[in-house]
């Protein structure tokens, strides 16, 4: 991360994109199930986990103390071949749509613009957006958006510029099934949980709108996260496991740190803001740590960051949009607050805006 990041994006001080977050959704529909870390520890160590656990000197406790989750939302079981029976990724978009169109007050006829945000899509080559808008009755430009866990930011930053251009509402679905890819025998299943989530961005007509934006990319960690199987599937890798996702930190670690100090950073220089101005932090869930860190280099008080993790787990880029519906049912953002979002992962991408409600 060079000075380079300094000069990407845009949103700059005076310029306020005429876009307000007008609906929010969540889908976790019936099909799939409600897993706490007992019921993880079980899958992981056997029925008899208890003692197993305790034999190895492990804490039951720790998962949670350590990576912030206490329960998460799962499709499938980790592990397991994946069932033609179990839901997709593709159900709980649509779920998560037909709740944000509802909050807005919209039809499916008055979406100009559908993003559909995944990291596990179902199919290999159909977009997962022209799927959604055939299920949803939406006829408008659908696409699919993929940059790992800032996905979401990346989109609102898009729809903003798409209303800028005349559009009136952007749909935004953001739905993941990391079940599926979880491998069962190492600590990454107790962090991932499935879920979709989704956004209306509509055209403002008053003073709310998109004070600053800022995203960036810098793919020189891009092979230490995900899932390194080849695509179509080869027997070598399917016999190797090389289908769960995997997590490497040899300089990611600290590069992520980095990018959550510089999100922040640019979004105060952008806007002109401080962080006094900001009424709700709303970050990715990655883990606890990375909330501590992202609330810590904000300047933003606990109480005023959104923490939703240790209920849903880290579901990729829709759980900052689970975080954001949970602000705004608790009235943690109210009309003509203005509150920052800010995400970063994947294989190094990261960014943020600041909205006035």
């Amino acid at each position: 991360m060079d000075d380079r990041s300094a000069r990407v994006g845009s949103g700059m001080q005076g310029r306020v994109l005429p876009v307000r977050i007008t609906g929010c959704g969540i889908g976790f529909p019936k099909g799939g199930r409600w897993v706490e870390n007992d019921d993880v520890h079980a899958l992981r160590f056997g029925p008899d986990w208890r003692a197993v656990m305790a034999k190895q000197g492990a804490d039951p406790g720790y998962y949670e103390a350590k990576l912030g989750v206490r329960r998460r939302y799962w499709v499938s079981t980790p592990g397991m071949e994946n069932s033609p029976e179990s839901l997709t990724t593709m159900d709980l978009v649509a779920a998560a749509s037909t709740d944000a169109m509802a909050n807005a007050g919209i039809k499916a006829s008055d979406v100009d613009a559908l993003i559909a945000v995944t990291i596990t899509s179902p199919f290999y080559t159909t977009a997962v957006a022209a799927r959604l808008a055939h299920v949803l009755g939406v006829q408008a430009p659908a696409f699919d958006l993929r940059t790992g866990c800032a996905t979401g930011i990346f989109a609102l930053v898009i729809a903003a510029q798409l209303i800028e251009g005349g559009a009136r509402h952007v749909l935004i679905a953001a739905g993941d099934t990391t079940s599926k890819i979880l491998d069962p025998t190492n600590n990454t299943v107790y962090a991932g949980g499935d879920a979709g989530s989704a956004v209306v961005v509509s055209r403002s007509t008053g003073s709310a709108g998109m004070i600053a934006h800022y995203i960036d990319t810098d793919g020189t960690f891009s092979a230490q996260t995900g899932v390194p199987g080849l695509m179509p599937p080869t027997s070598a890798d399917l016999a190797a496991k090389r289908y769960y996702l995997e997590y490497k930190d040899e300089g990611k670690e600290a590069m992520l740190d980095r990018a959550w100090k510089r999100i922040p950073d640019e979004l105060y220089e952008r806007s002109g803001l401080t962080a006094k101005d900001i009424t709700c932090y709303v970050p990715h869930q990655a883990a606890k740590r990375q909330l501590e860190l992202a609330a810590r280099e904000a300047g933003i008080p606990e109480a005023r960051t959104v923490n939703v993790l240790g209920e849903y787990g880290n579901c990729g880029p829709a759980t900052i949009f689970l975080a954001l519906q949970r602000a705004m049912e608790k009235r943690k953002i109210n009309i003509g607050d203005r509150y920052m979002m800010g995400a970063a992962g994947g294989g190094l991408s990261w960014g943020g805006v600041i909205l006035e409600h």
